[in-house]
């Protein structure tokens, strides 16, 4: 990106000097900055594959259920969720919902936040369905005892960030020492090295890829996001997810408030109940990342 930018100041320099002609100089430095912007661009994007595969729909998972079109098989409930009735069409009742079309993913940024993660838990536990986590490590540190609860309870437990910052001012440094202490605060933690990493804001180029690479992460973003920390409420947050609902989606929520963590997060807490009873009568299987990898092993999958 910033080559891009300087070859553009360049040829803008030499066409004022008279090195090359002001119409070239002009030509050339248009499209590097139209470049550079693409660039810019597919790096704070969270989908697609510009810098390097970035999984943002559950069929993007390593090791996941691989769906072919017309050749599925009916889903079974996942270990530990709830049972779906059978959904009702004219007064009949329809097949059950294929397992390729109907799996979708509750995903929960800049946790740990008491007492907000301690409520979402309480609806998953109720609701008997998992999510995923990708915690801050520095929020971690304060709040063990949610992590905890969160792996303990059959939740995925991935990583954020030690400290929530934008990885694409970083050096290549600091993003190594960022996501090294991340791992070690949350192993520490669980006994279980992450596997999955968010990055912050969903940014990322090649260096932030080649780190993550390094660090033997999987980075996944999301195909849906109902902007749930702009203070809109929790049926609004949940009309967005439904609008936007689709086989394998990753829906971005946050049980956190980084980094100053002062803002309520009970509209999202409020609105999981909601999500995760809708969802369902839609036919879909709410479940966390890695009980989608699993999902492949179950017998009659």
């Amino acid at each position: 990106m910033g080559a891009f930018y300087l070859a553009a100041l360049v040829f803008l320099w030499a066409g004022r000097r008279g090195n090359v002609s002001r119409k070239l100089a002009v030509v050339v430095s248009a499209v590097c900055l139209l470049a550079g912007s693409g660039a810019l661009a597919a790096a704070v994007y969270p989908w697609g594959n510009s810098y390097g595969v970035t999984v943002n729909r559950l069929q993007d998972l390593p090791g996941g259920v691989k769906p072919v079109p017309g050749n599925v098989k009916p889903a079974a409930p996942l270990p530990g969720s709830a049972v779906q009735k059978p959904a009702q069409v004219s007064g009949k009742t329809a097949s059950p919902v294929p397992a390729a079309a109907g799996y979708m993913a509750l995903t929960f940024d800049d946790g740990p936040y008491p007492p907000f993660t301690d409520r979402l838990l309480d609806v998953l536990k109720e609701k008997k369905a998992h999510a995923t986590f990708f915690l801050v490590a520095e929020q971690a540190q304060r709040h063990p005892e949610l992590v905890k609860r969160a792996l303990a309870e059959g939740h995925t437990v991935g990583l954020h960030a030690f400290r929530h910052r934008d990885f694409l001012k970083l050096t290549e440094e600091e993003r190594q020492k960022d996501l090294a202490l991340g791992k070690k605060v949350l192993y520490e933690i669980t006994g279980k090295e992450p596997v999955y990493w968010r990055p912050p804001h969903g940014f990322r180029d090649f260096s932030v890829m080649e780190v993550a690479a390094a660090q033997k992460l999987t980075v996944v973003n999301w195909s849906v996001i109902p902007r749930d920390w702009t203070g809109i409420g929790r049926q609004e947050i949940r009309d967005r997810v439904l609008e936007k609902a689709e086989n394998g989606a990753i829906v971005l929520l946050h049980d956190g408030d980084s980094p100053f963590y002062k803002a309520s997060r009970q509209p999202t807490v409020d609105a999981a109940g909601l999500l995760i009873d809708s969802l369902r009568e839609k036919g879909y299987h709410l479940v966390s990342l890695e009980e989608y990898v699993q999902a492949e092993k179950r017998p009659g999958q």
